[in-house]
């Protein structure tokens, strides 16, 4: 008799605990609890359609790996989210600040580290940007990026221990007395331009609608 009461018991643990274990993982699959931060994937496609990158050479010597993000407006909500599933808040302001500027994170790595200096004014580098109208602009400021590389490798996975980042900002306006934007709805592309007596790297984003303008 005990021994019929114990594989009772035991059949019931192998087929009814299981059925609702099962249960109960389809109920927080359904609320999404059990499912991972899912932005990873968007994040990086927008990185990607962000990103440019440019290698300048002389005599067949590397002098300078360029690679750039520039801050569009899809590319900033896709970090948002990213930076939200690791912080469980978002940036303050950020998008409101990089509003004001047209910004690009740009790592740089140089053979010869008296070459990474793009923020120096003695630097042998000009960095300016064009766009499908003729125009050009220097920047605000250029200056090193004061995040820890840490953090910076996991938003962008280009970023290396021996490259040096900076944020470059450029004006909104192309004339503002005028009030006239750099980035206008007629704007086709834009072009990061980095050149020196060592040669000349020219990084574009095409820009298909206004969706991805200041």
């Amino acid at each position: 008799m005990k021994k019929t009461v114990f594989l009772i018991i035991l059949l019931f643990a192998f087929t009814i605990i299981p059925l609702f274990l099962l249960s109960g993982c389809s109920v927080f699959s359904s609320l999404g609890l059990n499912q991972p931060f899912q932005s990873n994937g968007g994040y990086l496609s927008a990185l990607g359609k962000a990103t440019r990158k440019a290698d300048i050479y002389n005599n067949l010597n590397t002098v300078m790996y360029i690679r750039a993000a520039y801050f569009d407006k899809p590319f900033m909500r896709s970090y948002e989210d990213k930076y939200y599933g690791y912080y469980m808040q978002r940036p303050k302001n950020l998008i409101k600040k990089i509003e004001k500027s047209t910004v690009f994170l740009v790592s740089v790595y140089t053979p010869r580290k008296s070459y990474n200096n793009l923020d120096s004014k003695r630097s042998i580098w000009m960095v300016y940007l064009t766009n499908s109208e003729g125009e050009s602009l220097m920047p605000l400021s250029i200056r090193p990026s004061q995040q820890k590389k840490v953090f910076l490798k996991k938003f962008f996975p280009f970023v290396t221990d021996w490259s040096k980042q900076y944020i470059i900002k450029f004006p909104k306006y192309y004339d503002k007395k005028e009030r006239k934007l750099f980035l206008n709805f007629g704007v086709k592309w834009i072009k990061l331009i980095i050149t020196g007596v060592n040669g000349k790297a020219v990084l574009k984003w095409n820009l298909n609608s206004g969706t991805n303008k200041y």
